[in-house]
């Protein structure tokens, strides 16, 4: 990894800054929350949050990696703060490349940092660059939670492999917004509720599971990922503002051909509430990053029950009530 590095050993409070009255109130009221083990364990936890995109913007946390360095010093002045940006010169493509260009502020990323600072992790690594120029060995070789964030179904997925195959991480979540759809993936091998070969965890490649290998309870989202996924492997995507009609229609063609069961196929109303723009929706954005914000200090602690392995939220709701729901795919039975 190489284009420049901006690391904070311990901030002000090495400086003797000291914490402001706000602060010391934030890790008081964490301690009595959380209790002091949870809270040591926060303390010496080592987390990195790897951001598939050429340029360093994690929208109002700062838009160049010494403004988020600045930032989250500021917010957590005893945090060891390393921001990394790939200087990979290579140009951006079309398709699943174009969809990490990093022109657009990665929102979710953000509200997933600055939970995690807030929190009062002890060392965090916030990594951009693509998918296919980082040196994960170098990045994340020594830590505890891995975050992978990105627009390409394709490429955050071949990351998240990748951290799992390479021992880099022993728990990896990995993430995305797209409007007013979020959805989150849990990757844990060594944890034996994820180790049976029919669930999505085991699987690395959790998007390209084979028929048997399905687990009985399915959310039809995980399906609608399966045809993104195929629809990006075949060059499709990138469009800032979602896909034409034509290519709408060449997705729900697909649908057909890669989901054959009909009561397993996602509707047409989700493929499009899906696929109408790559903006992230703030709120959206922040459920999400908020929840994985949380599911990281679990996995952390070892406190609370980790989500299942796969979670998707939909601001669009049901015809029914017209309200946010929040779904989970159950492990295999």
């Amino acid at each position: 990894m190489s284009g420049g590095v901006m690391e904070s050993s311990s901030g002000r409070a090495e400086e003797g800054g000291g914490l402001t009255r706000e602060e010391e109130a934030i890790l008081d009221r964490q301690i009595r929350v959380w209790g002091v083990d949870t809270q040591c364990a926060i303390r010496n936890a080592k987390v990195a949050v790897i951001v598939l995109s050429s340029e360093p913007n994690l929208s109002f946390l700062g838009t160049t990696k010494e403004e988020i360095h600045r930032n989250l010093v500021d917010m957590n002045p005893r945090m060891a703060v390393k921001v990394l940006v790939s200087s990979a010169s290579e140009s951006v493509g079309s398709g699943a490349n174009a969809l990490d260009s990093g022109h657009r502020g990665h929102v979710t990323a953000a509200e997933v940092v600055k939970n995690l600072t807030l929190a009062g992790v002890g060392h965090l690594e916030v990594v951009f660059g693509p998918a296919s120029s980082l040196d994960l060995a170098a990045v994340v070789s020594k830590h505890d939670v891995a975050v992978v964030f990105g627009k390409s179904v394709v490429g955050i997925n071949r990351v998240a492999e990748s951290l799992i195959s390479g021992g880099l991480a022993t728990t990896v979540f990995s993430s995305s917004v797209r409007g007013g759809c979020g959805y989150a993936f849990l990757r844990r091998p060594n944890d034996p509720a994820f180790s049976k070969s029919t669930t999505l965890a085991a699987a690395l490649g959790s998007l390209d599971l084979g028929q048997i290998h399905r687990p009985r309870k399915v959310n039809k989202m995980y399906f609608l990922l399966r045809v993104v996924y195929a629809h990006e492997k075949s060059g499709g995507g990138g469009h800032e503002k979602g896909p034409s009609l034509a290519e709408k229609d060449a997705i729900l063609s697909l649908a057909h051909g890669e989901i054959p069961e009909e009561n397993l196929r996602p509707p047409e109303e989700l493929v499009m509430n899906y696929l109408e723009t790559e903006e992230e929706m703030p709120a959206v954005s922040a459920i999400i990053g908020g929840s994985l914000a949380q599911e990281v200090i679990k996995a952390i602690s070892g406190k609370g029950e980790l989500m299942n392995n796969f979670y998707f939220f939909s601001a669009y709701g049901s015809k029914d009530s017209g309200e946010a729901k929040v779904e989970k795919l159950a492990l295999a039975e």
